[in-house]
Formats: structure tokens, sequence, C-alpha cells
């Protein structure tokens, strides 16, 4: 066998340049060949996914309008129909004796006083009551698809109290919106 001394530094500068192709290459199979793999792999999927229809501007917007007009068609209806049978209808909810329901044929005063267009309807209740009646009746008003789209909630408390072991007032405004059939 060859000693290491026995060796001249030309064949060690030889051995040194081949030991050091040989760690490269371990180094290569050990650290880099699985990112290699994964580059590769993410480069074949990023052309499959070239022709994917889902990615696709078009579709995109087309899926969204879907979208909106199921949306729209929840909360659209006659608006004759909806003008005479709202306040039945946002009584039948309310079913608590301590809820006090007006209706008032204003926008609210959070709706920036928008008027109707020809396609949005707003309407607006005054509802008074202790607070936890309130939030109980405003939760079934928006189950009630057919009162619109609840778009405005303002509560207040009513500083008009008499007494000081009455229960505190609270008087909310309740805005609804509804789409107009054309």
């Amino acid at each position: 066998m060859i000693k290491w001394k026995e060796i001249d530094y030309k064949k060690r500068n030889k051995l040194l340049y081949a030991g050091a192709a040989l760690m490269l290459l371990l180094g290569w199979i050990l650290a880099f060949q699985k990112t290699y793999n994964a580059y590769q792999i993410n480069k074949q999927l990023s052309a499959q996914v070239g022709n994917d229809v889902s990615h696709n501007a078009q579709y995109q917007l087309v899926s969204k309008a879907k979208i909106m007009d199921s949306l729209a068609k929840v909360y659209q209806t006659d608006s004759t129909s909806w003008n005479d049978n709202f306040l039945s209808n946002a009584s039948r909810a309310v079913n608590s004796p301590a809820i006090q329901v007006y209706f008032n044929n204003r926008p609210a005063k959070g709706a920036q006083l928008q008027s109707d267009t020809s396609a949005v309807r707003n309407k607006t209740l005054t509802i008074k009551g202790d607070y936890r009646a309130i939030v109980q009746s405003i939760s079934e008003l928006e189950k009630i698809t057919t009162l619109g789209y609840l778009s405005v909630v303002n509560l207040k408390m009513d500083t008009k109290k008499v007494s000081s072991d009455q229960k505190k007032v609270i008087e909310g405004e309740l805005g609804f919106k509804v789409l107009q059939l054309q």
C-alpha cells in the first residue's frame, strides 16, 4: 500500500482535485438534489396550471357575477307587495311584548339620506325596549329575507326616563333595503 508521505505534491494536488469533485458530488446529492427535483416538479405543475381555467380572469369575473346574481335574487322582490306587507312581516318577527315597533317612511340617519332609486327600495323601523329584547328582535328580523337586507342599525339610549327604578330604554333605528323586480 502506498503511504501518504511517499506521494509527491503533484500527485497530492491531483488527488485534492479528485477529492474536491467527489465532495461536490456528495454535497449535491445530499443538499441540492431534492431542491432541484422540487424545482423541476414546480416548473411542470406551473406549466399545467397555465392551462387551467380557474386562473383565467374572464372565468373569475363570470363566477363572481353568478355569485352576485344569486345574492341579488335573495333580496329581490316586488316593490308593491313589499311595501304592503313590510310592517306586518316585521311585527310578526318581533314577538316580545317589551318591544315597541314603529314604522317611519324616511331613511335612517346613518344612511346618508339616500332616496329610493329605481332598483333599490329603503324602509326604516324604529324599535324601543330593553337591550336584550332588541338584540333578539334584530336577530329574528335578519332571518326573514322578505324584509330585505338589514343595512343600518343605530341604537341609542333614551334619556326620557321618569324614575330611576324603570328599566333603561333603548331606541333603535333599523334600515332595510330590497332590490325591486324589473
